[in-house]
């Protein structure tokens, strides 16, 4: 089924509108000098997180190399920023990585090599994944990708020893579907409410079951940000933790977890909304988890949104349904989604568990922010990492969240 889907959206076309011209009317002005690091590259690139996820760089590379050598038409200096779905475009080359692991998990699936055939079908669904990254609303590749990049994720558990369900939630009258990992369901298990960065989408936090949760006897279940993946009938408003406070009303009605005992982990973006809830929901929850997370600094300082990377900003727009071409438009707009405008951050306390990670010199979760977090909570656990750059850094940061976790679920 994933190939025929595969063949019917994903064949050569130059017509579809360019990622980064999305959401910034003036993003043909961009130019190398003005983005991250200096590189000339639209997309943020994170080789540390894609190693980490057992992606191979080699592979990525490879790409870096057919994108930065095409010859067709760019829609600014950025090298990623080649029109269309056709050879030379971000979108399209990593859809033949993830074709080519696809055609090798069913090869490894016929002959019966289960753990083959998880790792490739994983590996597709990451590729499948990065093929739409950053996952705007409204770019038809993107979307196109999400779908291969779920279905994939399904049949790589199928070939594990977990199980996963997809759950139908009910929120404003609407549904929102999200993923619920499970080591096994002999029990009700306690669960971890996850979310990413605002440039993700849930197939990306499946490391964190597989490698941490799971063998800590936890279910995890991974829920999408306003406006990506499948919460984009959502846009981003100062209520950030909507919809992930419409999932806690619904968890009594989940037969595999154990509603009573609910912690919630949020990772870069979600961090804020982590934060939220632990002042909105601190009887519903045992813990919450906010790791590098923003909260107040990127929202309230002008000249800091400004030095976003353009990528970055066009994520805040295309999430709050929005142009970002006009900084200070976009400033006040992002504004109420800090926590201390809010009220909540620096006035208040939750009796909560916190952890709180942060890195030296972070844009977006700098040292006044932490600073916020460590006094919300009088039981508070700060950890303080010099970068988060490399791939021992995850496995740290993950599993000292997990031990601590195991203490209050």
């Amino acid at each position: 089924m994933s190939e025929n889907l595969s063949e019917s959206l994903f064949k050569p076309r130059v017509t579809v509108k360019e990622t980064s011209t999305i959401s910034n009317s003036k993003a043909r002005q961009l130019i190398a000098e003005n983005q991250y690091d200096g590189r000339p590259w639209y997309r943020i690139q994170r080789p540390w997180l894609w190693q980490w996820m057992g992606m191979s760089w080699i592979d990525i590379q490879s790409v870096f190399s057919r994108i930065s050598a095409c010859d067709k038409p760019r829609t600014s200096e950025m090298l990623d920023t080649v029109g269309g779905y056709q050879p030379g475009s971000w979108s399209f080359e990593f859809m033949k990585l993830s074709s080519s692991s696809a055609s090798m998990a069913k090869a490894f699936a016929e002959a019966h090599d289960e753990p083959q055939a998880h790792k490739q079908y994983l590996m597709a669904s990451y590729y499948a994944t990065m093929a739409g990254f950053p996952h705007f609303k409204g770019d038809q590749i993107a979307t196109a990708t999400h779908a291969l990049s779920y279905t994939h994720l399904l049949s790589a558990v199928d070939h594990s020893p977990y199980l996963v369900k997809k759950l139908n939630i009910p929120v404003d009258n609407r549904h929102i579907e999200c993923y619920l990992h499970l080591p096994d369901d002999d029990s009700p298990k306690p669960v971890v409410i996850v979310s990413g960065g605002i440039d993700s989408i849930q197939p990306e936090l499946y490391p964190i079951f597989q490698h941490y949760f799971a063998k800590a006897g936890f279910a995890m279940l991974s829920v999408d940000l306003p406006g990506v993946g499948h919460s984009t009938q959502w846009c981003l408003q100062q209520d950030s933790s909507h919809i992930h406070m419409a999932i806690l009303d619904h968890l009594e009605e989940v037969p595999w977890v154990d509603h009573t005992r609910v912690a919630v982990l949020g990772y870069r973006f979600a961090g804020n909304i982590a934060a939220r809830m632990a002042f909105l929901a601190p009887e519903r929850l045992k813990a919450a988890a906010i790791l590098a997370g923003p909260v107040d600094r990127i929202f309230s300082d002008i000249n800091r949104m400004k030095a976003l990377p353009q990528m970055y900003r066009d994520c805040l727009a295309n999430r709050l349904g929005i142009d970002s071409a006009d900084p200070e438009a976009l400033f006040y707009k992002c504004l109420p989604l800090s926590l201390k405008t809010q009220g909540l951050l620096g006035a208040m306390h939750t009796r909560l568990p916190l952890f709180v990670l942060g890195r030296g010199g972070d844009y977006l979760c700098p040292a006044e922010d932490l600073n916020l977090l460590s006094h919300a909570s009088s039981d508070c656990t700060v950890k303080v990492m010099d970068s988060i750059a490399e791939n021992h850094a995850f496995n740290s940061i993950f599993a000292d969240v997990t031990k601590w976790l195991q203490k209050h679920l």
